[in-house]
């Protein structure tokens, strides 16, 4: 049955800080160090903000917690599970970028490739796993092309644009959809700044406002009226000790994960009372159309089982060659780049000599 074991970053991302932009040179060793422990098939994921296990048996968290180099007393929080039918679901849910904290990313999608890549070449990974993942990730592509997933309420720009009527200068941190929604949405009748990462991208500040470096906020925040925190990263923004500094200004956290810390007494979307409709509504047909991808899985594996793949037979074979190999692989001390050659170099020899040894054998058959 599958299963998933997973960590939420956003949880306490503290945790975590040594992962952030190096998920995909973390995913090999992390794999490789799993496999002393875990015997079922798995792939491994990381994304900006979780790591998953999906494997066809019950990884245990600490597992994933000590390959990762994170204390699994403090990581306790920060777990999750899934198995059977609702892990299925998750996976294309978590494809589509429904779970992500910037609702409707596609980013997830090369992370998956990424995870499953890697867990194929570490010996890790089976058909079956595969399949799923490669199927997500379809499935994403495909609800990414037939509506746009990316939303920002209009009702929440509106309620804040309610709040800050009468003030003079208003900082936006940040410069995302829902970041130009709101900018958009002020200026004319304020004084509007909004904090740029790369300071050359002013295409992204709406006509009107006026593009500050992402290095400056505090100083704006100093001399504005209101600040409103939207960005899309897992770090806070301003920390305790700057927004107590900020006095009585108006501060508003509308991005999940938080922008400023819990302590911190800002006006959150929760507290704005408006419906995100069009959020909703995204959500409600990917998640019908997700529930249809998993029949289509139950049906793929179900045919798989009864009728047999030669080919999948051979990946099998190949993955559990190279999970018996991995070890000696490994204490050659190739570098990286040579370690992945040979390793994908085996498996892909591994599969085609299962293929043809298949076909020599049928042909035997057919002679007889």
């Amino acid at each position: 049955m599958l299963s998933i074991t997973g960590l939420d970053f956003t949880v306490d991302t503290s945790l975590f800080r040594h992962i952030a932009t190096r998920e995909k040179e973390l995913l090999l060793p992390s794999v490789k160090k799993m496999m002393k422990s875990v015997r079922c098939p798995f792939s491994l994921i990381l994304t900006c903000d979780r790591a998953e296990v999906v494997s066809e048996g019950v990884v245990p968290s600490e597992i994933l917690e000590r390959a990762l180099g994170v204390n699994p007393i403090a990581a306790a929080k920060c777990r999750y599970s899934f198995s059977g039918d609702e892990a299925v679901h998750h996976v294309f849910l978590l494809s589509a970028g429904m779970l992500s904290p910037l609702f409707g990313e596609d980013t997830v999608q090369g992370q998956i490739n990424d995870g499953a890549a890697q867990s194929r070449l570490a010996g890790s990974a089976s058909p079956y796993i595969d399949k799923l993942l490669n199927m997500a990730v379809a499935f994403s592509k495909r609800m990414h092309t037939e509506m746009r997933l990316r939303v920002f309420d209009s009702s929440v720009a509106e309620a804040v644009r309610r709040k800050v009527a009468g003030l003079h200068r208003v900082l936006i941190i940040g410069s995302g959809e829902g970041a130009r929604l709101i900018a958009s949405s002020l200026v004319g009748d304020h004084e509007v700044r909004m904090t740029l990462r790369d300071i050359d991208k002013t295409f992204l500040v709406p006509p009107g406002a006026v593009a500050v470096p992402y290095e400056r906020r505090f100083d704006e925040a100093l001399s504005s009226e209101a600040v409103i925190s939207a960005s899309s990263g897992l770090y806070f923004t301003l920390t305790e000790q700057e927004c107590r500094a900020l006095g009585d200004r108006m501060l508003f956290d509308l991005s999940l994960p938080p922008d400023l810390p819990p302590s911190v007494a800002a006006i959150r979307t929760s507290d704005l009372g408006v419906e995100e409709k069009a959020k909703d509504d995204v959500r409600r047909r990917v998640e019908a159309a997700a529930e249809e991808e998993c029949r289509s899985f139950s049906e793929w594996a179900e045919r798989s089982r009864i009728i047999g793949d030669a080919g999948m037979e051979a990946e099998a074979i190949a993955y559990e060659a190279m999970r018996r190999l991995s070890s000696a692989i490994s204490s050659l001390s190739l570098p990286a780049e040579k370690e992945i050659q040979l390793r994908a170099s085996i498996i892909d020899s591994v599969r085609k000599a299962s293929i043809a040894q298949k076909m020599r054998a049928h042909h035997a058959g057919d002679m007889v």
